[in-house]
C-alpha cells in the first residue's frame, strides 16, 4: 500500500511540474544594462510574442509600461502615438499595459475608443509590472540598438522628448 500511494503521489508530482513554468522577468534599471528578454501577450491573450521580435536590433526600442487609468499614462500615449504614426519604422514601441486595477476588456476599450495603433500588449500576471520593481506609470526605457538601457525616465515623455531620445 506504502509503494502505491508514494507512486501516486510521484505521478501527481509529475502532472503539477509538467504545465508551462512561470515566466520571470527581472530588470536591472541601470544605464548600460542589458534589457532582459521577456514574452508579451497580446491583449486578448491569444498571442505570445518574443522579446526579440519586438526589439528589433536595428532600431532603438521604447519600452512602455503603462495603465489606462492613469492620467499621465494617457496623456503620455496621445504623444506615443503622434510619434508612432511618423516614426514607426525608425524605432520599436512596446507599449505593456498593467493588469494592475485592469482588465483586458477595460484596455481595449480605451485603445480602440482613442484609436490608437500602436503595438499594445497586456501583462496579464503582471511578471512585467513586479519584475520591472517600478513606483509609478508610466515607465519609459529607451533600449538601444544593442539591447542596453540608454535612459529610464519614470513619467510622461513628450513628442519632442520622443523624437530626440529615439531618432537623434
Amino acid at each position: 500500500m506504502k509503494k502505491l500511494m508514494m507512486v501516486i503521489l510521484g505521478v501527481i508530482f509529475l502532472i503539477s511540474c509538467s504545465g508551462e513554468t512561470s515566466a520571470t522577468f527581472d530588470l536591472d534599471a541601470t544605464k548600460g544594462a542589458k534589457f532582459p528578454a521577456f514574452t508579451a501577450k497580446s491583449i486578448d491573450g491569444k498571442e505570445t510574442f518574443k522579446s526579440t521580435d519586438l526589439l528589433k536590433s536595428d532600431k532603438k526600442t521604447l519600452f512602455v509600461i503603462a495603465a489606462e487609468w492613469c492620467p499621465h499614462c494617457r496623456d503620455e500615449a496621445i504623444e506615443i502615438q503622434e510619434f508612432y504614426e511618423k516614426h514607426k519604422d525608425e524605432a520599436n514601441i512596446v507599449v505593456i499595459y498593467s493588469a494592475n486595477n485592469s482588465s483586458p476588456e477595460i484596455v481595449t476599450e480605451y485603445l480602440t475608443k482613442n484609436k490608437y495603433t500602436f503595438p499594445a500588449y497586456y501583462d496579464h500576471d503582471n511578471v512585467i509590472l513586479y519584475g520591472s520593481k517600478i513606483e509609478s506609470f508610466p515607465f519609459n526605457a529607451v533600449i538601444g540598438k544593442d539591447g542596453k538601457i540608454e535612459e529610464i525616465v519614470e513619467g510622461e515623455l513628450s513628442y519632442d522628448s520622443l523624437v530626440e531620445k529615439l531618432i537623434k
